[in-house]
């Protein structure tokens, strides 16, 4: 006889296979809207997609403000489908359409975007200054009698690179930073919406050289400059910033520095669309290889023919992805909602606090770290066909390799972090001796807790030794670099201990709770030898870690079907030879 809990478990169990169902059904739907605009064509120009896209499911609003919910699992869906198109989706959605909502734009400019009259860019980033946004020489000048704003490119350094705004014949409305001079005073680098070109080219004052086509994620990439272009006075994103009856500036942030970093926080709206593009893309891969492992026959001189994942080095291989790929997905879809948060009314000079915004970039970050690995994984076990285009895999790692340093660099993410919380900015080490501490979490708050320690007191005794700051930082980049990571790796590890406590009853529970367990002894592996230095582990458990990980490869075997299931990939988004079910039918 059942008991009341057992029929609450499985009223539960029905719940989320009702959910999952329609979910896989509106992705299923989404996937079809992408095809049918024209996705997953290397040899079509993807804007007319977007543009199709946008029509047919945005119904002339900006998803950013109206459903969130569905312009995150359209990016997904896209990122697998069309990497280069959710490039473009995700510049043109997020980052354009969410800078204007969030700093002020005028109505009709928002419609003009949502709407795919013109297609939205950012241009932040300078050729002279690489991922130093901070730096930015691009001007704007106010000019009282009209107004307006003059953007100009005072050096050849100052050009905008590398936007893709090189195709001709669109209309290309785009955000830009540039540090405004207000009567001969540097005010911070503001947010200026900018009409780049229409349809017979670029609009007066705008050069736009379209430079020579790339090899991954191929786009129009261009670097562009400005001379006396010239922007009304409403195209401003002002952001709560302005001037008193008397003619006086005043900015709500208090200062050029303060306004500065808020015009930088706009990339939190790449970092919510990139981490769930990444996540995707990884989890696409894992679905294609996990598949194509099990139909690939190998030849064992031993054993004869067999299944390629009947390996347990492919098992390794293949397992580690999608421990990757599910890790990415948990971490992208809890920052989702952070990253978009748009305060009502937007304009008003504030953001999120540096805490939050610190948190977000560590999870593009680490997003975008596992995501390159699990591609990385799918394609070595791909062998050779994982090289080619047309299979997929090397397309999303193409994506996975763009954002090292797009939307923020990792490296510079992760010093930035380390820096914060050495200084102690809203932050504070992992306590000792938490009670009934999970094993993996234990290990990493106590290397983290370490690391921290270590930085810390070298920082001190170089300061009394006179060294200056910056030199002793930069003496110690690399020890932060190592406790970053330990800071990410411990906070990923509580992440997933919470989400499998959350799905603990759920059909999926057990996989969840078995891929977590393989992504953190994947980590203690890496980094054994410090783990064994600081006593925090014993030989025969560094001995065991191995053991430990071929035994989940062969509790996951049987469940590989279930596996490709949780990648939550729409079958029709898995383009290329490699993903049909007969490849070398498809190939031939």
């Amino acid at each position: 006889m059942s008991t009341d809990l057992d029929r609450d478990a499985a009223d539960r169990h029905a719940a989320d296979r009702h959910a999952a169902d329609r979910d896989a059904a509106d992705r299923d739907a989404l996937a079809g809207a992408i095809l049918r605009a024209g996705a997953g064509r290397p040899d079509v120009s993807p804007y007319p997609a977007l543009r199709r896209i946008t029509a047919e499911l945005g119904g002339g609003e900006a998803l950013l403000a109206t459903d969130q919910a569905t312009l995150r699992a359209l990016l997904e869906v896209t990122a697998a489908a069309d990497p280069r198109l959710f490039h473009v989706m995700f510049l043109h959605h997020c980052m354009t359409i969410g800078a204007a909502l969030d700093y002020g734009a005028l109505a009709a400019d928002v419609a003009e975007l949502a709407q795919g009259r013109s297609i939205g860019a950012a241009l932040m980033t300078e050729l002279g200054r690489g991922n130093s946004s901070a730096g930015i020489r691009t001007e704007a000048v106010l000019d009282r009698a009209s107004g307006e704003f003059v953007l100009h490119t005072p050096v050849a350094g100052a050009a905008k690179y590398p936007p893709n705004v090189g195709e001709q014949g669109l209309s290309r409305l785009a955000v830009v930073s540039a540090r405004l001079r207000v009567d001969g005073t540097d005010r911070g680098v503001f947010l200026f919406l900018v009409a780049l070109r229409d349809e017979d080219g670029p609009a007066a004052g705008v050069t736009i050289g379209r430079r020579p086509p790339t090899a991954l994620l191929p786009l129009d990439y261009a670097t562009v400059r400005f001379d006396g272009v010239r922007v009304p006075g409403h195209r401003w994103l002002a952001d709560g910033a302005g001037f008193e009856a008397d003619g006086g500036f005043h900015d709500p942030t208090g200062g050029p520095e303060q306004r500065t970093r808020r015009s930088l926080a706009m990339s939190r709206f790449a970092w919510g669309a990139v981490t769930a593009g990444l996540a995707a893309a990884a989890r696409a891969a894992v679905a294609i290889s996990l598949s194509h492992a099990l139909r690939r026959v190998t030849t064992d001189r031993a054993a004869g023919d067999r299944p390629a994942l009947e390996l347990l080095h492919q098992q390794r291989l293949l397992f580690g992805a999608a421990a990757a790929a599910q890790t990415a997905t948990v971490l992208a879809r809890r920052a989702t909602a952070a990253c978009w948060r748009i305060p009502p009314g937007g304009g008003r000079g504030s953001g999120p606090p540096a805490e939050v915004m610190r948190g977000l970039a560590l999870t593009k970050a680490g997003v975008d770290r596992l995501a390159d690995q699990a591609v990385a994984r799918c394609r070595s076990a791909a062998g050779a066909l994982g090289f080619f285009s047309e299979n997929r895999l090397i397309e999303y790692q193409a994506l996975t390799m763009a954002f090292h340093s797009a939307g923020g660099d990792n490296r510079l993410i992760l010093l930035d972090a380390a820096r914060a919380m050495a200084e102690s900015l809203a932050y504070r080490p992992p306590a000792e001796n938490e009670a009934e501490e999970e094993e993996f979490c234990a290990l990493f708050r106590a290397r983290e807790r370490l690391l921290h320690a270590q930085l810390t007191d070298r920082l001190r005794a170089w300061e009394d030794a006179g060294v200056a700051p910056s030199q002793a930082w930069d003496d110690h980049s690399g020890l932060a670099l190592l406790f970053a990571e330990a800071h990410l790796a411990r906070t990923t590890a509580e992440t997933l201990e919470t989400e499998a406590l959350e799905a603990a009853e759920a059909p999926a529970g057990a996989l969840l709770r078995d891929l977590g367990r393989f992504g953190a002894l994947e980590e203690v592996s890496v980094n054994v030898g410090w783990f064994l230095i600081e006593g925090l582990l014993t030989p025969a458990q560094a001995r065991a870690l191995p053991d430990r990980l071929d035994a989940l490869c062969r509790r996951l075997l049987p469940r590989v079907d279930e596996l490709v299931e949780l990648m939550a990939t729409p079958r029709a988004a898995l383009l290329g030879p490699l993903a049909a079910p007969d490849y070398v039918e498809a190939l031939t």
